[in-house]
This record gives structure tokens, sequence and C-alpha cells, in this order.
């Protein structure tokens, strides 16, 4: 209601929400329990940048910065945040940890049971619930009181999140039904606020509708005839969201040419190709207007908090292994045989550096225990196999092999700290979920989650042989 009459209350209701929300799905013990509390409130799902709206409306970016934040990627905030906190709080104060796992777990067991129809049991459900809750929430102000421990679940301020800029610019690209703009969080210093005038909402879901429909007439196209539609929708990118960003890190931030930067998409925008923006002009002398990726490294980044502990992780060095997983033949009912799996793993092998400790896992032997054991025994991991993302449970998006799937919460229950880098040669790896788009659920950012470093993955159906091509340009230049 506040926002709808433009009180100027409403950003502190934008507040309160969000504390109201995650106090509500903290109290859930699994990872998936916690994913089915946030999507029973359907009016949620645009709370993050609706709230980051708000605050750019009300000239504030730093807190822009850290409701957009606070709101993305709950599960994998809370997920993270139980954790390591909690190692760390278990050598400080081990009984107040303890009490805290007990409270989670029991309070979750009790939500669950609340579904009971007889009308006694739910209200006796309920009670043991709200007293559950309190001692919960006790134990969490206890926690608050350690040393070191004061922020203990709570969002992180934006002097912590600018930590994620500190290689290079963030730019939070956030789409709202109320505005779409863009934040740079540069190395230090204020935000830089980058207005999209020419772009709404529902813009942004026919752009990104407009690009599936043209990866999928391309699949059937002769290699030799231009993609015009992809060329109208890449140029389109370019003029009305990276463009003013580019005149802004130029002009503003003096960013010089070939540096890192970061982009962290919302909504809509996390399934536009936003890297591969590009003008497709001719200048008079006949040189070539140069493109998003001529001017500056981009990589994504699903969160602030995500790019900031993938770095904290990278503090021990250890001796550099490499494993190359490929299943070409997943059997029966599995997807269609890869035919060029092999000769992909084969490339691979070659163009890595033989003084790297280096397996190739193929066959029979890529099996679900098998590739868990690879991607936490080696540093470098490259996958090859089909996979699938599920919209609907994202957390069953899986890699096939030849026994059982490899989900993603395979993935996520694993802590593998020395890993450095994936590079999934999969389809749908960098897809998110239709339920909760800004919790960017899938199985890249999952590998992120567990340790690594830096991921490759794809937003659509990829060729084999084009992947093998593709594969090939990235480790001969790697």
């Amino acid at each position: 209601e506040a926002e709808v009459h433009q009180h100027e209350s409403a950003l502190e209701a934008y507040q309160t929400c969000f504390e109201l929300f995650d106090s509500h799905v903290m109290t859930r013990w699994s990872i998936i329990s916690r994913r089915e509390a946030a999507t029973a409130f359907s009016d949620a799902r645009s709370l993050p940048v609706d709230a980051a709206s708000c605050a750019i409306r009300h000239e504030n970016l730093r807190r822009a910065v850290e409701l957009v934040e606070q709101g993305r990627g709950q599960q994998w905030s809370l997920a993270s945040q139980l954790r390591t906190p909690l190692e760390d709080l278990e050598s400080i104060s081990p009984e107040v940890a303890r009490k805290f796992l007990q409270l989670s777990k029991c309070l979750s067991d009790t939500h669950g049971s609340a579904a009971n129809t007889d009308k006694a049991a739910t209200d006796r459900a309920a009670t043991e619930y709200r007293r559950l809750t309190r001692q919960w929430e006790a134990v969490v102000a206890e926690i608050r009181d350690l040393p070191e421990f004061s922020r203990f679940l709570l969002p992180p301020l934006y002097r912590d999140l600018q930590a994620a800029a500190r290689q290079g610019p963030v730019i939070i690209l956030v789409a709202s039904q109320y505005s779409c703009s863009a934040i740079i969080v540069p190395t230090s210093g204020d935000p830089h606020y980058v207005p999209l005038p020419s772009v709404a909402l529902a813009d942004l879901t026919n752009l990104k509708d407009g690009f599936a429909r043209a990866i999928r007439h391309a699949s059937i196209m002769d290699p030799k005839l231009p993609r015009n539609d992809l060329i109208v929708l890449l140029r389109t990118v370019w003029d009305e969201i990276m463009l003013p960003i580019v005149n802004v890190l130029q002009h503003d931030l003096t960013l010089k040419f070939h540096s890192r930067i970061w982009l962290c998409p919302t909504a809509a925008l996390t399934s536009i190709p936003l890297r591969a923006a590009h003008p497709f002009l001719t200048n008079a002398d006949r040189s070539k207007e140069p493109c998003l990726e001529d001017l500056y490294i981009c990589s994504y980044t699903p969160t602030l908090s995500a790019l900031v502990r993938s770095r904290q992780m990278m503090k021990k060095r250890v001796t550099p292994s490499f494993a190359t997983i490929g299943q070409g033949k997943p059997g029966a009912g599995k997807g269609k045989a890869l035919l060029a799996i092999d000769s992909e793993l084969e490339l691979v092998y070659k163009l890595v550096p033989a003084t790297t400790n280096r397996i190739t896992i193929s066959g029979d032997a890529v099996t679900r225990a098998g590739a868990l054991a690879a991607l936490q025994e080696n540093t470098w991991v490259h996958l090859a196999c089909h996979g699938k993302q599920d919209p609907m449970q994202p957390y069953n998006s899986h890699f096939v092999m030849k026994d059982e799937h490899l989900t993603l919460l395979d993935i996520m229950e694993r802590d593998i700290p020395q890993a450095e880098f994936a590079f999934l040669s999969v389809c749908h790896t960098a897809v998110g979920d239709e339920e909760t788009p800004d919790e960017v659920i899938h199985p890249a950012a999952g590998l992120q989650f567990s340790g690594f470093k830096s991921v490759i993955g794809t937003l659509w159906q990829a060729d084999d042989a084009v992947a093998k091509h593709v594969v090939e340009a990235f480790y001969t230049y790697m």
C-alpha cells in the first residue's frame, strides 16, 4: 500500500517485510523446505527488485544495493551462513551451536506436522511452533552477543558487499515493475546510478522470449545463413541496456579498456545474454564499432555475496589437478548419444598443460559417486554430458550419469573448498528457477556455492559439436 500511494514509509515497509520473510524462511531446516516456504508467497517474488527501485527513487543507492542483495539469492545466503559461521561458532561455544541446530530442526519438523487436517492437532502444532520460534530467536540473540557474531544471520551491509568489487566494478541490473536501471558498485566509494529509460519490465520479458525463439530457430538453420533475428536482439541489448552502462564506466569511473567487470542481473535479465551485447555497426572508415567484450572482460555473479565468499575461500593454494568427465552414452531413456563427447575429452586432455595432474573419466566409470568424488578431489573439472534443468523444483536439476542422476542438491551438500574452476559443457546449466527467478538456483550457481571460484555454464541447449568448438577456443587461449 505504501508503494502504491508513494508514501514516504515505503522503504521502511520493504525492510519490515524482508525481516518477517527472512525470519519465516530461516526456521526451515532443509534446503528444499526453505524454498517451499519462500515460494508459498507469490507476491514476494519481485520484492528484492521493487525494494531496490524504491531505494533508488529515495536517492539511497547504498540501501538499494543492500536490499537487492538481501532479497536475492536468499536460499544461497542462508545456506552459506549456516555453514561456515556455525563451524566457527562450534569452536567458540559448542553448547550454543548445538542448541541452535537442534531448535532449527525442531522448528522444521513442527512446521511439517502442521499440515494435519485435525483442528485440535493443528492448534497444538501451531502453539508448539510459536514456542520453539521464541526459543530459536533467543538463541540467535545469544549468538549475536558473542564476539565477532554481532551480525549472525543478518544481511550484509554495503561496506561488506563492496568487497565484491575489489578486482573490478560489479553491475547490478535491476528489473522492477516500477523502473529498470543499473547500479554500479565500484572498487571504492559510493555506487553509481544508471537509468535505463527505454526499458520496461514487459520489454525485458519480450526480449527474453525473443532470444529463446531465436536460439530454437538457429538450431535448425543452415549454419551459413546469417542470424538476423539474433543480430536485432543483441543490438537492442546493446543500445538500450549496456551502452548507457558503458558510458558511465568510461566517463564517470574512467575504467580502462579490457578491465574486469562483473554483471549481476535480476528477474528477466537473468535469461538475457548481456555480455554478448553488440552494436553491429561499421564506421565511415570501415572499422567495426566495438562490442561489450571488445571493451571489457565480463563475468557474471549470482549475488555480490557469492563473489565475496568465493574469494575468501582462495586463501590457501593447493597443487592443481584436472579431472575431465564425459558421459556420451547415458543409456536408454536418458537422452540421445552425444557423439562428440569422446573427441572433446581427448581435446581437453591435449590442451591442458602436461605439468598438471590430469585424469579422464568416461563411459561406465561416469557414475554419480564417481563424479562426486572427482569434484571433491580435483581443483579443476571439465564436465561434458546431458543436463536437465527442473524449472519447478530446481534442486532436482541434474547431470545425467551412467547410473543415477547427479543432482544440484547432491552438489550443494558437499563442501569443496579447494575447488577452483569448472567448465560445464552441458545444456541449461545457468538457467534459473521459474518460481523464484531471483534465487538463481541452477547447477552453475550450485558449484560456486560448494566452493568453485569460477564456473562456465550455458543459458540454452548446446549442440555437442558447437560445444567442442567453444571448448577448443577456451582451452587454447586459457
